[in-house]
């Protein structure tokens, strides 16, 4: 028996239904039997489904026998399988109790189909693990199928910020590298859900992919991109028997985890070529335009990119500076606040924009009631603080985790507010990016966040457009950017016009401690881009001294 048809057979989880009721396991029953299921009734229909596929995995039967009753069970239960999908797409996370179980049926759907067609192909095989003659074409679909669910299960449990199910990866990597010893990872079989043909190398590889752009820094919309993205790249990457000159993540050989860097206790033989993804990642940086970019594949149309996704992605392949900070482990507590009204509320001294707008330029002293903001006052109250733990952290910020989930609502992509003050100190206040998120089983909610900037202040912008007429104020933020080395820069929502004739710039001159700037300035010049990131854009000021300074020097 060959090592990898002793992994493929071992380690098969126990589905979580239990029931005593034996479902019957032959074709033309089960085809009876699927045709006499209540379909107008989902939730009834899902549970008929799932003690079915329960049953079935309990039962020692023939490989042909059971994948043909898999092939007959699963048209429906990929059918119900969309339809829970669709129950919780597009709703706020954390998802309610109603939704979050939906979600997990999704999944286990996916797992009881993979194991399912996984096992099949142990039974056809036995008892030594070679493929029978004239059997191949079976054993190959078995294993098609198996890797297709298992990259679907993993696809779920990334769009909802969850880990993936225990065993999930083992048994994707078990399945893969038998059909591969097999030489049927490249053997073509046709597949509806897979569009329309599909090879299991082809769906590991896009799988590892997947993975490695860590899809969890990534909105639910962006990961549908970077699907579509790992499609078109997975023909010009591949697995390697050596290790490129430049780095490349680890492929494990049987390990229960994605692609990444060794560990010192795992034993592996393959590592994932990205350097055809990667140099798509930089050239499309050096096509920018509009704060957008084409990422184009060797064969097929250019797909288009924010260039801020771009920059995520080349953060996940390791390659920015953040990703090399040495990682110190912590256990202390920090205060944290979500969103740039939130974190404009506490950087003004708990007042609200129009508060804050009036008394700016009024020229009003405020002293903000730091009793109040400890005892939850009824303003602060409405913008809540939430106490986070730090899991370990970095010169580029921190990983942390709040204890309820439920109690956070947070997005990829979102402004965060952090302090290390007490409820009863006066806070200086730091402000990061949420770069991933992640639901835990145990409740909690962990997330990546890079630091910004370390010292921040609130401020008011208002455009003036080209007839001179002026726009509504919004809330906004001047930092010092952690990137630039502590220039002054602005962190505003979206892009302003930065072709305004106009820029106001209002402060509080009481609040603003770092530095003695004018209560109102005036950007004639307007404003630099540097980061679009939808949910927020940096900006730096281009002042009218800067302007003339260069002037002079042309001339």
């Amino acid at each position: 028996m060959n090592r990898d048809y002793q992994r493929l057979r071992e380690s098969i989880p126990e589905p979580r239904q239990r029931n005593d009721r034996t479902f019957h396991a032959d074709a033309k029953r089960v085809r009876d039997w699927v045709k006499a299921l209540p379909r107008a009734n989902g939730q009834a229909t899902q549970s008929e489904l799932e003690q079915a596929l329960s049953s079935l995995a309990r039962q020692a039967l023939s490989g042909n026998t059971r994948l043909g009753v898999l092939e007959e069970l699963r048209p429906t239960v990929v059918e119900s399988i969309d339809l829970l999908q669709q129950s919780y797409a597009g709703s706020a996370l954390p998802l309610t109790a109603a939704k979050s179980q939906a979600a997990q049926l999704a999944e286990d759907f996916h797992l009881l189909l993979a194991h399912g067609y996984r096992k099949a192909a142990v039974e056809i095989c036995a008892p030594s693990g070679g493929v029978p003659m004239l059997r191949g074409a079976s054993v190959a679909q078995c294993l098609q199928r198996a890797t297709f669910h298992f990259s679907r299960a993993l696809g779920v449990a990334w769009r909802i910020y969850r880990a993936p199910s225990i065993g999930l990866w083992q048994g994707l990597h078990r399945t893969y590298r038998f059909a591969a010893s097999s030489k049927l990872e490249g053997k073509s079989v046709e597949d509806k859900y897979a569009g329309g043909t599909a090879d299991a190398h082809a769906i590991y590889l896009q799988s590892l992919l997947m993975a490695v752009t860590n899809p969890l820094a990534f909105s639910q919309g962006e990961q549908d991109t970077l699907w579509q993205v790992v499609r078109l790249f997975s023909p010009a990457c591949d697995l390697l028997r050596k290790p490129p000159e430049d780095n490349a993540p680890v492929v494990p050989e049987d390990a229960d985890r994605g692609p990444g860097p060794g560990a010192k206790d795992e034993t592996h033989s393959q590592w994932l070529d990205l350097r055809p993804f990667i140099d798509a990642v930089d050239d499309a940086l050096g096509r920018v335009r509009d704060g957008h970019a084409d990422l184009v594949p060797a064969r097929g149309m250019g797909i288009r990119f924010p260039v801020e996704a771009l920059l995520r992605l080349k953060r996940s392949f390791g390659l920015a500076a953040a990703r090399v900070h040495k990682r110190l482990d912590a256990s202390h507590e920090l205060r944290t606040v979500i969103g740039l009204s939130c974190v404009h509320f506490y950087l003004s001294g708990e007042r609200d924009f129009d508060t804050f707008l009036r008394q700016s330029t009024s020229h009003a002293v405020h002293v903000a009631d730091r009793a109040s903001w400890a005892s939850g006052g009824t303003e602060a109250a409405r913008v809540p603080v939430h106490v986070a733990r730090v899991l370990d952290q970095s010169l580029g910020g921190y990983r942390i985790t709040w204890d309820n989930a439920n109690q956070i609502r947070a997005r990829v992509g979102e402004l965060v507010g952090i302090t290390l003050a007490a409820e009863d100190e006066d806070p200086d206040w730091m402000v990061g990016v949420l770069r991933w998120l992640r639901y835990e089983p145990d409740g909690a909610l962990s997330a990546g966040v890079e630091l910004v900037s370390r010292q921040a202040s609130a401020i008011g912008l208002r455009i003036h457009d080209r007839s001179g007429t002026a726009r509504a104020a919004t809330r906004a933020l001047e930092i010092e950017s952690v990137d630039l080395e502590g220039e002054r820069c602005f962190l505003a929502p979206g892009v302003a016009d930065t072709e305004a004739t106009r820029i106001e710039v209002i402060r509080d001159e009481f609040e603003f401690r770092n530095a003695e700037l004018p209560a109102t300035e005036e950007l004639v010049a307007g404003l630099d881009v540097l980061v679009n990131a939808g949910e927020y854009a940096v900006l730096r000021p281009l002042r009218n001294d800067f302007i003339a300074g260069a002037d002079e020097a042309a001339a």
